[in-house]
């Protein structure tokens, strides 16, 4: 007669049973660190192309701020002018005479330098990938624009009077905002009054330019620090004045200690 036994099953032991806990504690830490350096690889590709992109517009404002930089020196040598003419005028002396009533020097449209990959950059949240040194490199810059941009603007309100008051006496289709010509009125028609406050408002805006150069060309030398590779917030700016000659604009060179 055949017995019957039940099969053999295995004897699950304590070691037996840590063993299967480790093999499944090391799947999770291995699966765990891969997740990890997918990510970070991810990140440093995502840094990587945000540094990219902001390099590529800070040397494309550079070029820009060059060409600003002529505008304005053409723009602010025809006011001044201007400005002699009329004070001569008061004076009742011939000379110096005004300039052209159409001037090409009044034409001269400024395109100011932009920061959209950073900008973008802080609306996404990708701004965090960067180190805190660079974002704090970044946000003096962001904040030396602003303060450009705010002249700006005081810049384009005296500029509007200044071209208010000459299409007061000439009908001229131009605006400077435009790239365009307003035609000057002739200096020698205007009253005592009117020469008087064609004077103020030239030497005003005149002022606005002078601020406003100013103000772009401290961002223009930050830009140009950050190209040559400073790397410090606290010496962004003494490395940025390093680089200023007499005058604005300025030809690029390596910083000291660079």
């Amino acid at each position: 007669m055949l017995e019957v036994h039940p099969p053999h099953q295995p004897v699950h032991t304590w070691k037996d049973f840590l063993v299967h806990i480790g093999a499944i504690a090391i799947g999770l830490l291995l699966a765990l660190a891969l997740e990890q350096t997918v990510e970070a690889v991810h990140h440093a590709h995502q840094r990587e192309k945000i540094e990219e992109q902001i390099r590529v517009v800070l040397e494309a404002d550079v070029e820009l701020n060059a060409n600003n930089f002529r505008l304005f020196a053409d723009n602010r040598a025809y006011l001044s002018e201007l400005r002699g003419a009329i004070s001569a005028r008061l004076r009742g002396e011939p000379e110096p005479r005004q300039p052209p009533v159409r001037d090409p020097r009044q034409r001269g449209f400024i395109r100011f330098p932009g920061l959209a990959p950073y900008e973008a950059a802080q609306k996404n949240g990708t701004i965090a990938l960067l180190s805190e040194n660079r974002i704090r490199l970044y946000n003096r810059l962001a904040f030396a624009r602003e303060l450009m941009l705010t002249e700006r603007d005081r810049w384009n309100e005296q500029s509007s009077l200044f071209e208010a008051f000459q299409k007061r006496y000439v009908d001229s289709s131009g605006s400077a905002f435009l790239n365009g010509i307003v035609q000057a009125p002739d200096v020698t028609a205007l009253s005592k009054p009117e020469l008087e406050e064609y004077l103020q408002l030239a030497a005003a805006l005149i002022e606005r330019t002078d601020v406003l150069r100013g103000r772009l060309d401290l961002v223009d030398l930050e830009i140009r620090a950050l190209l040559l590779g400073e790397t410090n917030e606290s010496a962004l700016l003494d490395e940025a004045v390093k680089l200023r000659p007499d005058g604005f604009g300025v030809a690029m060179r390596p910083p000291a200690n660079h």
